[in-house]
């Protein structure tokens, strides 16, 4: 599990970039500094299939990765990192199911029960995410000899918490440009932890 867990981890990473790049060439006029990743597998988005693949195929690798890495970290190095890895499969799970059931109902928010729903789904994932990442750091500065991923956990947190407030403050044009920051953190922060698990001894 130590050294095929960390795999799915990482080809969830690999996974979510392609159904970013590959939803843009499919979507003519998209703009990614402007619109929201989500346009991309709306129910009207010309790049719906494509996108919805490889999100499927994403959110599969990285909820199955977070429930392996709860397993592999439960009551192993201490309490506060079993809690926030239980919260981080958690929130990879609503964050599978939600946006395979709840996709926006047309590009931007048109304000229908789905999109209502895609938006409770979004805050869901965005408060479960912020709370795994203080307990992460938390348990990470615990465990002494695993600080330098405090660190990291920290410094995600960070830029998480600034995309928010940049989608808040920065003009409509700039939109895609904020909530990227605020999601790719999440992302790579994955892959960070995948990287980690998969250099860890077998014992």
């Amino acid at each position: 599990m130590v050294k095929l867990i960390p795999l799915l981890g990482i080809l969830s990473v690999i996974l979510y970039f392609l159904h970013v790049i590959l939803g843009e060439i499919f979507y003519e006029g998209y703009n990614p500094l402007a619109q929201a990743i989500s346009d991309l597998t709306a129910s009207n988005s010309p790049s719906k299939n494509i996108a919805r693949l490889f999100s499927t195929l994403y959110g599969i690798c990285a909820v199955t990765f977070s429930a392996g890495f709860f397993a592999y970290l439960k009551n192993k190095i201490n309490k506060v990192l079993t809690v926030s890895s239980f919260i981080f499969c958690i929130m990879n799970t609503i964050s599978f199911l939600g946006y395979t059931f709840f996709p926006l109902s047309e590009s931007g928010y048109a304000n229908t029960f789905q999109d209502k729903m895609h938006l409770i789904v979004t805050v869901s994932v965005v408060l479960l995410t912020i709370v795994s990442l203080v307990l992460f750091s938390i348990g990470f500065f615990r465990a002494k000899v695993h600080k330098w991923l405090g660190v990291i956990s920290i410094c995600t947190l960070l830029v998480l918490m600034a995309g928010a407030m940049l989608i808040n403050v920065m003009p409509k044009e700039y939109f895609g440009v904020a909530e990227r920051i605020n999601i790719y953190s999440i992302v790579i922060y994955t892959g960070i932890l995948s990287l980690w698990m998969k250099n860890q001894p077998l014992a």
